[in-house]
């Protein structure tokens, strides 16, 4: 009996191809159906997110602005012998005894600014490095501080018309201010809770 040339047992052309077709079926479940080797490795930091710590940087900025803007308000002559009047009236008080008083408290005013704007700083720090370091809590801290910032801002305009009617151009720099720091912190907390960055943050946590 003669042997078979079709035999595939002991043929080199066929030799191999058993393993190969076992290593194809072990694919299907296995690190290598992945192909691109993601299977395992952190998810890529999103635009979002990096437009989030932008948007954290400028709002720092705004705010510095808007601290100097204010210290140099507290100062002007004009708006203070305006609220002194606005005061007296309302008071039924002579401006001469309400002077004193409002000198004392605009100092006050002025220390409390600047340890106001201390602890922003010291706040936006913290909000800033913890999203570079993609941590979950920066999200939630810059949200409140985004969101106390916004409703103070907002109550600060109810004085504007007084700083208008006195010094208008200062008054017309408060206001861009005003709205763009708004602007800025509605984005931020938009963004920071957005598609991209929840997903981003959740796989990190």
């Amino acid at each position: 009996m003669t042997e078979n040339p079709q035999q595939p047992y002991g043929n080199p052309a066929f030799e191999g191809q058993g393993e190969h077709a076992a290593g194809q079926q072990g694919s299907k479940y296995g690190t290598e159906a992945y192909g691109s080797g993601a299977f395992g490795q952190e998810m890529a930091e999103p635009k979002k997110f990096g437009l989030l710590k932008k948007l954290t940087l400028a709002s720092l900025s705004i705010y510095v602005v808007s601290s100097i803007v204010s210290l140099l308000t507290s100062g002007n002559e004009a708006l203070l012998d305006a609220e002194l009047e606005k005061q007296s009236a309302q008071m039924g008080i002579p401006m001469e005894q309400l002077e004193e008083g409002m000198e004392i408290g605009m100092a006050i005013a002025i220390g409390g600014a600047v340890v106001a704007l201390v602890i922003a700083l010291v706040v936006y720090l913290l909000v800033f490095f913890g999203l570079r370091k993609s941590k979950n809590w920066a999200r939630i801290l810059g949200t409140v501080f985004a969101a106390i910032g916004t409703l103070f801002t907002l109550y600060g305009l109810t004085s504007i018309g007084t700083m208008m009617s006195v010094a208008p151009v200062m008054g017309t720099v408060s206001i861009v201010i005003t709205v763009l720091f708004l602007i800025v912190n509605i984005f931020w907390i938009v963004t920071a809770f957005s598609k991209d960055v929840n997903a981003y943050l959740s796989a990190r946590a």
